[in-house]
């Protein structure tokens, strides 16, 4: 079985080499995604956010042959995290971003985030990830809300029990080192 020191390496290198403490945290202590209906009460989202949330993640990681990141729970994940491992600053970020996300649906079409059209959401989405990139490049600048998003979704999804044992590939013996392996060989990446 994977320990959780060496899921949080590999979830930080999934997720371009860096996890904020508040992940690193909430995995360490067990923090695990449910599947929506399972989990009760939201701690963090109110009612707003978490459709809001929804959404994002659905685009983030949506299903296609296979579960997307709100069928194994994610919303919960995140919200749990957000309640019980993130500090007041990023609670805070996430929060603002939120609104923004609903405040600019509105003005640009008329309807909160949840309700635009598939292509529109994925317009707004694009516009926040170049501004987080831009801003994750810039040394010293404060964690894009987007970026909170992402790293919460893509470390939800994969520590799940879904993705860490169907989506990627878990072998505790996988053999010898072989650096030449042709990735249509494996068809897809590996946990261990």
């Amino acid at each position: 079985m994977i320990d959780r020191r060496d899921l949080i390496r590999r979830a930080a290198f999934i997720l371009g080499g860096s996890l904020s403490a508040g992940a690193i945290a909430g995995v360490l202590s067990g923090c695990a995604s449910l599947p929506e209906g399972e989990d009760g009460a939201s701690r963090y989202l109110t009612g707003d956010e978490r459709l809001s949330v929804t959404a994002l993640c659905d685009r983030i990681l949506p299903r296609t042959d296979s579960p997307g990141a709100v069928d194994v729970g994610v919303v919960s994940f995140l919200d749990r995290m957000m309640a019980d491992f993130y500090g007041e600053t990023e609670r805070s970020t996430l929060r603002a971003g939120l609104a923004r996300v609903n405040n600019e649906a509105l003005s640009q079409h008329g309807q909160t985030f949840h309700l635009v059209s598939p292509a529109q959401q994925t317009a707004l989405m694009t516009r926040y990830d170049q501004e987080a990139t831009a801003q994750n490049r810039t040394s010293g600048a404060p964690l894009h809300f987007f970026r909170i998003l992402k790293e919460l979704t893509t470390l939800g999804f994969f520590t799940s029990e879904y993705g860490a044992s169907q989506f990627l590939r878990y072998d505790p013996t996988p053999g010898p080192y072989r650096a030449d392996v042709p990735y249509s060989d494996v068809g897809r990446a590996f946990v261990t």
